[in-house]
């Protein structure tokens, strides 16, 4: 069985395989460390998710090997540290997280002198952690003097600002850089050379901002030294962020503060290639790993780019936005799963291509846009939005000059691409990335097959999909698991059918063996000819059965002309509207069934096919009501009287296929 999720932990080293194409970036980065002149900082820069401790992994493990003390790094270049400054902070305050950060450098650098030359140098170590000591009494101290405010940051200050506790900084650090310098001449006596100590600050932008940035400020102050190189994972707007105290807010007067305050703690600043991350790798592996993508469909180009392209268009290169996507997506592919009894035919047969990745866009549009997916739950032939979803959703009128200037772009010609935009502009992270959001929407278009109802075929796709979904303010939805009821239903349905209409229709059969959100019944051999479909799902907290034809009539005829003028010079147009009151007063003979569109009002065209949709709804009260003998019975009533329209629209059209 394929593995169910996909963990959102770092890459542990540089063995493990880089899905995302960034080894060149890491090697150069590499390269760079090995060179550099010391002391130097170096600051890996990206959002939440990143990969930034990903990437550090990667470095502590080509440049320093086995961090434990003991080990002495082997053969690489580089003694390594690691501090995470999260986990310090989790359970202290302010001052106690700086004081026991720095302390954990120190002594972590005391540490590994001391079990690589314990005989030489154990008296020194022992003295320099004595006067570490002196330092945080020193720093208890001014603690024990601040009043509110800033803790961290009047405790820097002080220390910075007293001769005493700078004369024992600078003691502290002279002494460090002593050790440090004594110990790598030694390693090059054994014929075991370091270059010198890289020290690993991770998750800086993980706390507090104005404490971060105090942890800058002391480390530069303390470990400014030769052979030391820090790699931080911090972002320049954390800085900013941290260095408000002290600046104010970010203006065009004071920007250049902001930038000389990083500038003279980081030398170097690698900001993560997000951007050129190459998703491709990533997104089939981990797609064939949770069973959504077959090994045959993932070596097919038209579909690996259709759905990289979905994705880079949605979800983006973030890694943890990635992994939450692909969880995302094995989710609702177990549930789609289980939609089929264990044993069934159905379960063996793939779903289809266009239904795949049209799916994988609309989980893609869930997670990225979930505005927009509302959107799609209320409407979900997004072609055919209109006023009526604008009034729903409370969006602006668009000004006379706006209309010219988005008809003027191929994104937002459309009627349904403006309302597309307006949606958009309600939200800044929308509007930052409408033109993406547009293409992206065309792609869907371009996913749905010629002569199939977009809007169908999406509320289908929907329904599975609707279990991941957060809204913040919406109900509860009701769980239904459509295959076994439908099932059930085809069962019941067609045995009672068969009865009903066995004398102008003597064949009533399911049609296809899969039934996972709809059930299509057939009155002839022929596939998808005479044929009804159902589909059951909730809608404001009401179950109901929907019931549609689609009928492929009329081929070859009135391709440039509307639908009733091409009857009327046919010359069937009487015979068509006789027709027409058959279908309104079926509805009349069966109150219980509700047309959700006049007959014949919509028209679609599907290459040279004209096609009337007629859809029927039938409302419940829960699922097992499709199991009693009288509702059975009045849907089974309803059947016959619309295959006897059906069989007249058939007449009809095989009177056009004549004429035309």
């Amino acid at each position: 069985m394929a593995i169910t999720s996909i963990i959102d932990v770092p890459r542990k080293n540089s063995s493990e395989a880089d899905l995302f194409g960034i080894d060149r970036y890491q090697s150069g980065l590499i390269k760079f460390i090995e060179n550099s002149d010391t002391p130097i900082t170096i600051a890996i820069q990206g959002e939440w998710g990143s990969g930034k401790t990903s990437l550090m992994n990667t470095l502590q493990d080509r440049l320093c090997g086995d961090l434990t003390p003991g080990a002495g790094g082997g053969s690489s270049p580089f003694y390594g540290i690691w501090v995470n400054t999260w986990q310090y902070s989790l359970l202290n305050n302010q001052e106690e997280t700086l004081v026991s950060i720095v302390s954990s450098i120190g002594t972590q650098v005391v540490q590994i002198i001391d079990a690589r030359h314990k005989s030489d140098l154990q008296k020194t170590a022992r003295s320099l952690l004595n006067l570490g000591g002196k330092l945080l009494k020193s720093t208890g101290a001014v603690v024990a003097s601040t009043v509110g405010g800033d803790i961290a940051g009047k405790v820097v200050d002080t220390l910075l600002e007293q001769e005493e506790s700078r004369q024992s900084i600078k003691q502290l650090r002279d002494n460090l850089q002593n050790m440090i310098e004594e110990c790598l001449q030694k390693d090059t006596a054994a014929g075991t050379p370091k270059k010198g100590f890289l020290v690993f600050v991770d998750d800086l932008d993980r706390i507090d901002p104005p404490l971060a940035v105090q942890i800058l400020e002391l480390l530069k102050n303390i470990f400014d030294i030769r052979h030391c190189i820090f790699v931080l994972a911090i972002d320049y707007d954390v800085v900013i962020k941290g260095l408000k105290p002290k600046f104010g807010e970010l203006t065009e007067k004071n920007e250049r503060e902001f930038r000389s305050f990083f500038d003279k703690i980081i030398q170097m600043p690698f900001s993560m290639p997000v951007a050129s991350y190459g998703i491709d790798t990533f997104l089939i592996e981990n797609l064939k790993k949770v069973g959504y993508l077959s090994e045959e469909q993932s070596k097919r180009t038209e579909i690996t780019e259709t759905l990289s392209q979905i994705c880079n268009l949605s979800v983006g290169t973030n890694p943890r936005s990635l992994k939450r996507l692909m969880n995302t997506v094995s989710l609702i592919t177990i549930i789609g799963k289980e939609t089929t009894e264990p044993g069934d035919s159905d379960s063996d047969e793939a779903t289809p291509d266009h239904e795949m990745m049209l799916n994988f866009a609309l989980i893609c549009i869930q997670v990225s846009y979930p505005i927009l997916y509302k959107a799609l739950c209320m409407e979900s032939n997004f072609g055919s939005w209109g006023e009526n979803l604008a009034r729903s959703l409370n969006l602006r009128d668009l000004k006379p000059e706006e209309v010219v200037k988005l008809d003027e772009s191929e994104l937002f010609n459309d009627p349904w691409e403006k309302i597309l935009f307006r949606i958009c502009e309600r939200d800044t992270y929308l509007s930052n990335r409408v033109v993406q959001i547009s293409q992206l929407f065309n792609v869907l278009i371009k996913l749905i097959p010629e002569g199939v109802n977009a809007g169908d075929l999406i509320g289908e796709l929907l329904a599975l999909s609707s279990v991941t979904d957060i809204q913040a303010f919406d109900k509860p939805k009701q769980a239904i698991n459509p295959g076994p009821v439908l099932r059930v239903l085809s069962r019941d349905l067609i045995s009672v059918l068969s009865k009903n209409l066995n004398k102008r229709w003597p064949l009533v059969r399911q049609q296809g063996k899969r039934i996972v959100t709809q059930l299509h019944i057939a009155f002839e051999k022929e596939d998808w000819g005479a044929t009804v479909s159902f589909q059951i799902y909730e809608k404001k907290g009401q179950l109901m059965l929907v019931l549609w034809q689609h009928p492929w009539l009329f081929k070859g005829a009135g391709k440039d002309i509307a639908f009733w003028d091409m009857m009327k010079t046919l010359k069937v147009d009487a015979s068509m509207l006789a027709l027409k009151s058959d279908y309104e007063q079926l509805v009349v003979n069966h109150p219980s069934i509700i047309a959700r569109y006049e007959p014949f009002a919509s028209v679609s065209r599907a290459k040279d096919y004209v096609v009337p949709h007629l859809t029927y709804e039938y409302h419940l009260h829960q699922a097992t009501d499709l199991q009693n003998p009288e509702h059975l019975q009045k849907i089974a009533a309803f059947i016959f009287d619309y295959m006897e329209c059906w069989r007249k629209l058939r007449a009809i059209n095989d009177e056009v296929s004549k004429r035309s």
